[in-house]
């Protein structure tokens, strides 16, 4: 097959622009990457800077090394599974740029500023400098890849008196540590996975502390259970093969046992949160329980009926509770910009094809970085989008035909709106084991064929190991079958062969009630 080069601009070296210019460059187009910072790293840039969103000082990540490193470049045998900090993981994204000679291709501190089509199907991109505004360049490309992440406009939000608050407000996009609140009287509102460990800090410092929220959020521990796995060692595909609303009853009866028969009283506590929030499968996890802590050792005090209004120096809620305050950390995430698409409105994520493709736009502008597991890493979603981005681009793979596109993505969002209606407002959550699988049939990587059925033990590993990335660099574009293997078999598993029998009965039971509608049936995703 003739394969098409195309000349094509990324916007952002984040995790997910650094991987789709890595991709790109394996299918033989010319890249070019803008990007506004003087490194890569995105969101895990790490600056002592208070006025760059970004890492905080302690951001530990909450997936583990071997499932937030791409598949092409999986850690060392060598390196034990375990939690990066933000620095080691910028470590990582450097010496993925220098292994694989990304720098030359990326143009720092340089920010696009406008995106416009041409009547020739071509692309006009004016780049202006982070350092003189006045300095502007223009060039011309084939197609567009977005880049920049669900991370990069801080969201604020409305509350009623906030214009009369006498005290402090901040927002966790700008937090670099605990200090400056030492002894404060702290709200902080909301409870993402850095607002959590925000929260955390600051009521650690703080003379007290309010955690506001709309509603609980299910917790993971960093290590569950027996302490020897970190928590996404049990992401196997046998368990999240299971019917949702199975997986939330085992979860239900886990907590339940945990919080009767727990010996620590974080233990208890974790499991009373988790059983009031309820519906264990239908939200984002947080990926940390260190809040649980400052909860048992009453650092912490929640409050779940929501705010009715600030005064000068409080804050009421809508039980009626008043609470004196000086300050206030919003932990309200983000939202999402494009104001440098030029005449381009793009509907929520959902209505975007595997989260990244606009059925009016093609694979001309696509969007990378927006498909957001509830359990999982975006790094991973982003590399499968990149390899299919590139393969798009060198004709080697079509977009389905119209009709079966819209389909598609009617199909996907119905799925994503009816798992996940716990967070609705998270438009960029995925199922990772069901995006992954079926994206993986997309590209031609699928794990799951028949050779691999020959190999009994790598079946066993791809079946009750924890979902790797290396997973999709067994077969298809790009494959490194040795490599890969070599990966997966270097990480422990963290079921024994009872548990693993156990369980994948319960999955094999529960998927057949479904069937027959006993249960209640996923989705078709």
């Amino acid at each position: 097959m003739q394969t098409q080069q195309k000349n094509i601009c990324v916007i952002g070296a984040g995790c997910s622009g650094l991987v789709a210019i890595k991709e790109l460059l394996d299918e033989g187009h010319q890249v070019t990457c803008f990007e506004t910072l003087d490194k890569p790293g995105g969101n895990f840039y790490c600056s002592d800077n208070v006025e760059i969103s970004g890492s905080y000082d302690s951001t530990m990540l909450t997936i583990s090394n071997y499932m937030m490193a791409y598949s092409s470049y999986p850690p060392a045998l060598s390196e034990q599974r375990k939690f990066w900090s933000a620095r080691e993981y910028q470590e990582y994204l450097l010496d993925f740029t220098k292994h694989f000679s990304l720098d030359q291709h990326i143009t720092y501190e340089n920010a696009v500023n406008n995106v416009k089509k041409l009547d020739n199907g071509k692309f006009h991109v004016d780049v202006r400098s982070t350092h003189d505004e006045t300095q502007v360049s223009s060039f011309t490309f084939d197609a567009i890849a977005v880049c920049t992440g669900s991370s990069r406009v801080p969201k604020y939000i409305d509350i009623k008196g906030l214009e009369t608050f006498k005290g402090d407000v901040y927002h966790s996009a700008f937090y670099k540590n605990s200090k400056p609140y030492t002894g404060r009287s702290a709200l902080c509102i909301g409870m993402g996975e850095t607002g959590v460990d925000v929260a955390s800090e600051i009521a650690g410092v703080a003379g007290k502390c309010m955690l506001s929220l709309r509603q609980r959020q299910p917790s993971v521990e960093r290590f569950p259970l027996a302490k020897e796995h970190p928590s996404d060692a049990y992401t196997s595909h046998f368990l999240y093969a299971m019917p949702v609303s199975a997986g939330n009853a085992r979860m239900k009866l886990q907590f339940k046992a945990m919080k009767k028969f727990g010996k620590e009283e974080k233990t208890r506590a974790f499991a009373d949160w988790n059983l009031k929030a309820g519906n264990y499968f239908n939200y984002f996890n947080l990926k940390s329980d260190v809040f649980v802590d400052r909860i048992v050792d009453n650092k912490m005090a929640v409050n779940t009926s929501g705010i009715d209004y600030l005064g000068e120096d409080y804050v009421a809620f809508n039980d009626g509770h008043k609470e004196s305050i000086d300050m206030i950390m919003l932990n309200t995430g983000y939202t999402d910009k494009f104001d440098f698409l030029e005449d381009i409105k793009l509907p929520d994520m959902r209505q975007l094809y595997k989260h990244m493709i606009h059925p009016d736009l093609g694979c001309d502008i696509v969007f990378i970085g927006w498909a957001r597991p509830a359990v999982g890493g975006v790094p991973a979603c982003s590399e499968m989008q990149s390899r299919y981005f590139a393969l798009l681009c060198s004709g080697k793979k079509q977009l389905p035909e119209m009709h079966k596109l819209k389909q598609l993505i009617a199909q996907q969002a119905f799925y994503e709106d009816e798992v996940y209606f716990k967070n609705r407002n998270v438009r960029s959550l995925v199922h990772y084991t069901g995006y992954m699988a079926d994206f993986s049939k997309v590209i031609g990587c699928s794990p799951w064929r028949l050779s691999t059925f020959l190999n009994p033990i790598l079946t066993y590993r791809l079946w009750v190991g924890s979902q790797m990335p290396s997973f999709y660099r067994l077969y298809g574009p790009h494959s490194n079958y040795d490599e890969a293997k070599k990966s997966i078999f270097n990480v422990p598993i963290a079921f024994n062969l009872i548990e693993a029998a156990v369980l994948t009965t319960y999955t094999l039971l529960t998927r057949g009630l479904a069937t027959l509608g006993i249960i209640k049936a996923d989705p078709k995703y």
